[in-house]
């Protein structure tokens, strides 16, 4: 693991636990936190923009010739 990605994560779980921990505090009720998580977690997954090459093998969704499925 890169130092990079674990400063991101660290940047991550600041940004999903502040405002959790201030919301308990604040409010002393649990159900104003779980929100406040969910949104939260967007908000971390969209700070970085990790754009990913997704790799589908086409040869794995055609069926084999002659396989019809059934013996």
């Amino acid at each position: 693991m890169q130092l990079g990605q674990l400063k991101r994560g660290f940047i991550k779980a600041i940004i999903v636990l502040v405002p959790s921990y201030i919301t308990a505090y604040l409010t002393g009720q649990m159900i104003y936190v779980v929100p406040m998580l969910a949104a939260s977690g967007f908000i971390a997954a969209a700070v970085f923009n990790d754009n990913f090459e997704r790799r589908v093998e086409e040869d794995s969704y055609r069926k084999e010739e002659g396989d019809s499925g059934s013996e």
